[in-house]
């Protein structure tokens, strides 16, 4: 067999070996920019919408403490007929102003509503930025792995043409049969059917995650598959830093709250609501003026009570299930924790074995080139070194994104936090 055969078969497995171990050796920021993460964030619908409620229950819970009593202004017109010998008939006209009085009890209930409302929407607007962070670093990884697979797949198609080369030349020089090349050729028209497919999946990825942050910057190149994650602290660490972080059970423990104020302000509604007013009545058609004071009195009914035992009801039951909730958090941390590591080891051994698939391929095909081996052998172990490579970026890529979603959960991935200033800056 010529030198120049030999060398080039050489060149052409090294080049798969290098794509396919790219993963192992290669650190790249497999992540979006964090800045850029942050404004698809806060640009994403969901969050768009929280913000909103936000907005609105900023201004419902100043409706609550500056109080909903207003003036009230009456005027009537009467006519006055006197029985007398001869009958007079005198116009009459009163005007009344008068204002139901909040307690200082009541205004303090109404506060505190207004507070814990004001809380229960921060909340949700974090809650908001959670989901959909969660939502991004989905698509994201989607988009990577088929990026990543499509990459495989067109170095592998190089090689599959560089292997039909090579059988025709060495069929040229007799030292092997035609039927080898249909065999070849067999195998570069499903290879390039499988890199076509890979390429419309990674498309398929790209519009679904543009479609739900049409602002993230996403680059035009196949990116880098990434090196082994490291996981950082102890599972007791973790699981704390998630409940510290928690927006849900921040939202279900503010629930609990308005819950609670709710039932103090009806609480407070259970006694009287006094109404203070001014009055002017012109008599006698005109010659009699009356100015007074007005005092009145709503007495509360057993309505009022029923509506409070329903409000404490209600806030016993969100007190309960806000236990319950973190008792759930606490139990599924501690699990995504231990599934990270579990799936940083998946991706140990599945790249162990997509090494030894690889050198078995390898040696297959130096078999080959040195008339040691059939072509059937050959394109056999370099499939399965390409589904063990396959599999083994798949784990790595799966260890990556249970790596960044403890990261995220923790905050400790993006900005995530949310204040009323916060919430107000973004676009």
């Amino acid at each position: 067999m010529n030198a120049v055969h030999t060398s080039s078969m050489a060149n052409a497995v090294r080049t798969l070996s290098l794509a396919l171990a790219f993963s192992a050796h290669v650190k790249a920021d497999y992540l979006p920019d964090p800045k850029a993460a942050e404004a698809a964030l806060w640009a994403s619908p969901s969050v768009a919408q929280a913000r909103g409620d936000y907005a609105a229950q900023s201004l419902r819970s100043q409706s609550l403490q500056q109080g909903r009593e207003e003036w009230k202004l009456d005027a009537e017109v009467d006519q006055r007929r006197v029985q007398t010998t001869p009958s007079d008939n005198f116009a009459e006209w009163g005007l009344a102003l008068s204002r139901p009085i909040r307690m200082p009890a009541r205004a303090g209930a109404d506060r505190a509503l207004a507070g814990a409302l004001n809380a229960h929407a921060e909340a949700s607007l974090g809650e908001a930025l959670h989901e959909s962070g969660r939502l991004l670093l989905t698509l994201w990884f989607d988009w990577l792995t088929q990026s990543s697979q499509s990459g495989l797949w067109q170095a592998q198609r190089q090689l599959a043409e560089q292997q039909l080369a090579s059988v025709n030349t060495r069929i040229r020089l007799g030292e092997a049969p035609r039927a080898e090349r249909v065999n070849a050729e067999a195998a570069l028209a499903q290879i390039r059917l499988q890199q076509q497919q890979a390429v419309t999946r990674m498309q398929q990825a790209r519009n679904r995650l543009l479609a739900q942050f049409p602002s993230l910057p996403l680059t035009a190149d196949t990116p880098p598959p990434p090196a082994q994650p490291g996981l950082q602290g102890s599972a007791e660490h973790y699981v704390d830093a998630v409940l510290e972080h928690n927006h849900e059970l921040f939202r279900a423990r503010r629930q609990a709250g308005v819950l609670q104020a709710e039932a103090h302000k009806l609480a407070q509604h259970g006694s009287v609501d006094p109404t203070v007013g001014v009055f002017y009545r012109n008599e006698m058609g005109g010659n009699e003026h009356v100015l007074g004071l007005g005092v009145g009195l709503t007495l509360p009914g057993g309505a009022r009570r029923t509506d409070q035992q329903a409000a404490e009801q209600l806030a016993t039951t969100a007190q309960d299930a806000a236990i319950l909730l973190e008792q759930r958090l606490r139990q599924e941390a501690r699990a995504d924790f231990e599934t990270a590591h579990a799936q940083v080891e998946n991706w140990q051994q599945a790249d162990r074995a997509a090494q030894a698939l690889a050198e078995a391929a390898r040696l297959a095909a130096r078999a080959y080139e040195l008339g040691e081996g059939s072509l059937d052998q050959v394109l056999l172990n370099r499939r399965l070194a390409l589904d063990g490579r396959l599999m083994a970026q798949q784990t790595q890529l799966e260890a990556l994104a249970a790596n960044a979603r403890l990261k995220l959960d923790a905050h400790q991935l993006w900005p995530l936090d949310v204040d009323a200033d916060s919430a107000h800056a973004h676009p």
